[in-house]
């Protein structure tokens, strides 16, 4: 079903594992919209009301033509005209509409809004944002304004901000769906998980036929941890859009942590038949046969993702592990060398290098110094926290001789590991003993559920 801007808000698009945040279309209308206009206006712009009424948009846009033929300079008309342009996608048309709305009526809050919803459409995201700070100005309730100022602040990562404009659209009109979405995928960003699922709950309420809804709450049950809520709302995105893999990905991924692992290769599968090649459907697919020791195709999963985008890091990071669980640890030390070399902030991957040589047990992979100078990095990225990353750097003392850091920095990762399980604590107790005696690390990469990064995190 095609929802008009002028009607009500669209719905944004919600990618719980592999999509931008606030990605989607915007509502270009708001309550409003037609309010405003006066019942004494000409013949024409009341004939375009009743054809947006109708949903005629090309009658509407007829109406339009003719009255802007007459009277080029009616604000009302430049701005119906431009809205209905943009709802129709044809931005560049639109804008000249709302340029001109403006250029005649330079503080009217709708026409700054709503040019400002073009300018973002088209990118322009700096004029965009100082067109809705302009209405803003002259109306601090302008619903339009604040909806999409909101997305913008989310965009820049400014959640605060986000989340303070989407309540004040939300003020204006507390049935804004959209805006409601936007503010529960904010409440997903700053991890409020029950705030969130009360959002998308409250969308559900009002319009059950949106399945981003559905997503939107799967995704707050998830980091909750409630995985059967999950899939019982993925369930019904799925059924709701059986033409799009990404409520199937995030059912698989659900189910996964249920440990119905069939179900969740089924999910994966059938989002690949919809979308072969689908970068999140083959990431989770890999993960998955990974964790079930399936290492062929895992690797063949991995490399599909690689050779689509070469820098995605889970691809890179889960590739490297299975090559050195597997023992092809050229190719292991290949990957592991690209994650540090493009992801030189990921902690993770200057401590799993470090590992491997550090505690490789043959000659030819081993490289102290190296593992020392990886480790330390690791070390000062988590602000000297991880009790695990003090361990690396302990092992590449040890294999770089210095028995004396080894044992130091071991004890200190024993300090800092209190909160690890038992079986961990004793591995780090018993590298005191063996540093004391001057005996370096060698460790074989466990061939198990548990890859080796997943073990040294």
């Amino acid at each position: 079903m095609k929802h008009s801007l002028l009607s009500r808000p669209t719905s944004i698009a919600l990618i719980a594992l592999n999509c931008l945040p606030f990605s989607g279309s915007l509502p270009l209308g708001s309550q409003t919209a037609f309010g405003a206009i006066r019942k004494a206006v000409v013949d024409h712009l009341e004939a375009a009301r009743k054809a947006m009424a109708n949903r005629d948009e090309a009658t509407a846009l007829q109406e339009l033509d003719r009255l802007l033929e007459e009277q080029p300079e009616n604000v009302e008309g430049r701005l119906w005209r431009g809205r209905l342009r943009a709802d129709r996608g044809a931005m560049d048309r639109a804008l000249e509409d709302l340029m001109e709305a403006v250029r005649l009526a330079p503080q009217n809050a709708e026409a700054l809004a709503a040019r400002g919803y073009v300018l973002q459409k088209k990118r322009e995201l700096d004029a965009a944002m100082a067109d809705f700070n302009l209405a803003l100005r002259f109306d601090p309730a302008n619903e339009l304004a604040l909806y999409c100022r909101g997305l913008l602040h989310g965009l820049a990562g400014n959640l605060l901000s986000s989340l303070q404009d989407l309540n004040g659209a939300l003020e204006v009109n507390p049935g804004n769906v959209a805006a409601l979405q936007a503010r529960g995928q904010t409440r997903l960003l700053r991890q409020e998980w029950d705030a969130a699922a009360e959002d998308f709950g409250r969308c559900i309420e009002l319009d059950r036929r949106d399945p981003v809804s559905f997503t939107g709450r799967a995704a707050a049950w998830m980091a909750k941890r409630e995985h059967e809520n999950a899939v019982k709302d993925l369930n019904e995105a799925v059924r709701l859009s059986p033409g799009d893999p990404r409520p199937l990905v995030q059912r698989g991924y659900a189910q996964a942590s249920l440990g119905n692992k069939t179900e969740a290769l089924e999910d994966f599968n059938a989002a690949l038949k919809i979308r072969p090649g689908d970068l999140a459907a083959l990431l989770s697919r890999a993960q998955l046969y990974r964790s079930e020791g399936k290492e062929r195709e895992a690797v063949e999963d991995y490399s599909a993702v690689l050779k689509a985008v070469p820098a995605e890091l889970e691809a890179l990071l889960g590739r490297a592990s299975v090559y050195y669980v597997q023992g092809e640890v050229e190719k292991a030390l290949v990957d592991y060398t690209a994650v540090v070399e493009q992801h030189p902030d990921f902690a993770q991957g200057w401590n799993d290098l470090a590992w491997m040589l550090a505690t490789y047990p043959k000659d030819p992979v081993r490289n102290g110094k190296r593992a020392v100078e990886l480790a330390l990095r690791a070390c000062e990225l988590t602000q000297w926290e991880k009790g695990a990353y003090i361990d690396t750097l302990a092992a590449a003392y040890a294999e770089s001789g210095d028995f004396d850091a080894a044992l130091r920095f071991q004890q200190r990762a024993a300090e800092h590991s209190k909160e690890e399980p038992p079986e961990v604590q004793a591995e780090i107790q018993g590298r005191i003993q063996q540093y004391r005696e001057k005996k370096p690390h060698r460790e074989l990469p466990p061939r198990r559920e548990e890859s080796a990064d997943a073990k040294k995190e």
